[in-house]
């Protein structure tokens, strides 16, 4: 079945970097269509470049389907951030998609911390993120959701939210699955406040990290005092020697506490590098 969107193209978000002249990382090519934008890097700190994307629209509607594809050149290290929240708007009968693929090069990093979802009343969301670390590439990687439009009223008033992450390791020419994760929210055939799920918590952080220079104990350190139900997992996976994979997930009334949390592990990573 056709995907109809409500622009006159596809929405598609292109972006490639490399390592300049400078020793920074640099954009080597990109390209976007409506509503995306893109921020010029910045450096905050050394070779690091920060990028900000940006979506200029009140949200996603019926049929919109985002298509990103992001590419870190080998030895870059790249902070990527997103402008504001993502809303999306009822989806009436139908559907908004996001397809996202990123590929982390040899000896790169990719720090990735778009804002939170919000699903408004009868939105039905597909996000699914494909990710391919090369060798020696590191990532921190994190979304946040939430209920909805809380202040409205809307907690859980979404249709459905369907959330994968795919995650490998590329060797040799062969890429060996290091982490999946599969979140399907349904309010109307799943009790989202059920303590085993949500309980009386509105918001939902899922951050997963593959690394040399964090581990579990670094992880539950910044889960004191935390105000919020949290959990830090350490990943079985074949990866190589020196390499930590982690995954935590957290539970908050708000944004603020998940994105405090969220920024406090970013700094505590890139300032070990």
């Amino acid at each position: 079945m056709e995907h109809k969107t409500s622009y006159a193209q596809a929405s598609r978000l292109k972006l490639k970097t490399k390592m300049g002249l400078n020793g920074k990382c640099v954009i080597a090519d990109n390209y976007f269509t409506p509503p995306f934008k893109l921020m010029p890097p910045f450096y905050a700190r050394d070779s690091l470049a920060e990028i900000m994307l940006i979506a200029v629209s009140p949200g996603m509607l019926k049929g919109d389907a985002h298509e990103i594809d992001i590419e870190v050149g080998p030895d870059c290290q790249l902070k990527l951030s997103s402008q504001s929240f993502e809303k999306v708007q009822d989806t009436e009968d139908g559907y908004a998609s996001r397809e996202t693929r990123i590929a982390i090069k040899e000896n790169a990093l990719l720090d990735f911390s778009p804002l939170p979802i919000i699903p408004f009343a009868n939105a039905h969301f597909q996000n699914h993120s494909h990710i391919v670390l090369y060798e020696n590439a590191q990532l921190l990687y994190s979304e946040i959701i939430t209920a909805g439009r809380i202040a409205h009223g809307e907690a859980f008033a979404f249709k459905r939210l369907h959330s994968t992450l795919h995650i490998a390791y590329s060797q040799e020419n062969s890429a060996h699955p290091l982490f999946v994760d599969n979140t399907l929210l349904e309010p109307a055939t799943l009790d989202l406040k059920n303590p085993c799920m949500f309980g009386n918590y509105t918001h939902y952080l899922n951050l997963v990290a593959f690394t040399k220079h964090l581990d579990q104990d670094s992880l539950l350190g910044f889960l004191e005092g935390f105000e919020g139900q949290a959990g830090v997992s350490t990943l079985a996976s074949k990866l190589p020697e020196g390499y930590t994979g982690l995954c935590l997930k957290a539970l908050a009334c708000g944004s603020e506490p998940l994105l405090n949390l969220r920024k406090s592990i970013s700094q505590e990573l890139l300032g070990r590098l």
